[in-house]
């Protein structure tokens, strides 16, 4: 077994009975819409050292999931793949992750910080869109990519990254405050 699809239908009728996820090791991704609409129901998620990628959708309007630790092994973060998880305060993305898709956290009301390490190299519009509590962003790579909109990045965050870096860059063009690493 090397690809998690549960859900491949939004709209799928238990999805709202789904409360613990366990993905078994030997997975190496999680479905396109795997545990979409979970809505009030999943609160728990274990992901193994196996999985690759995380596609899009793959926990969308799962609103009561308040944590993820997305492990080690992971490389890509989907669009949408987090979208409206308004209960999620917390987020672990790990130095493997390469790329994080449009939309990947939008609408995540309760996350408050989050760490993009060194190995993303591009931060794409709409990403943290609706994250109304988040105060702190850290951008470890000083080459990161930040798509060129005030909408990427709200206004209110306070960006940590490098001295000369992109994160500067772009606090100083969109009034952002920032605070040097080092």
């Amino acid at each position: 077994m090397t690809d998690f699809i549960y859900n491949t239908m939004p709209w799928y009728k238990d999805s709202k009975k789904i409360k613990k996820v366990v993905i078994e090791d030997g997975v190496t991704s999680i479905g396109k819409c795997a545990f979409s609409n979970c809505y009030s129901s999943l609160t728990s998620v274990t992901i193994p050292d196996s999985v690759t990628s995380i596609k899009g959708n793959a926990f969308s309007s799962c609103s009561s999931l308040t944590s993820i630790t997305i492990p080690d092994s992971v490389t890509s973060i989907g669009g949408s793949a987090f979208f409206q998880c308004s209960s999620l305060t917390s987020v672990t993305i790990p130095d493997s992750v390469t790329s994080i898709g449009d939309t990947a956290f939008f609408w995540c009301k309760s996350l408050t910080s989050i760490t993009i390490p060194n190995s993303v190299t591009n931060i794409t519009i709409h990403v943290f869109l609706g994250c109304d509590k988040l105060e702190s962003i850290e951008i470890l790579n000083p080459d990161c990519e930040i798509y060129d909109s005030a909408d990427t990045i709200i206004k209110k965050v306070t960006i940590y990254g490098y001295t000369g870096s992109t994160a500067q860059a772009y606090a100083e063009k969109y009034d952002r405050k920032f605070i040097a690493l080092d």
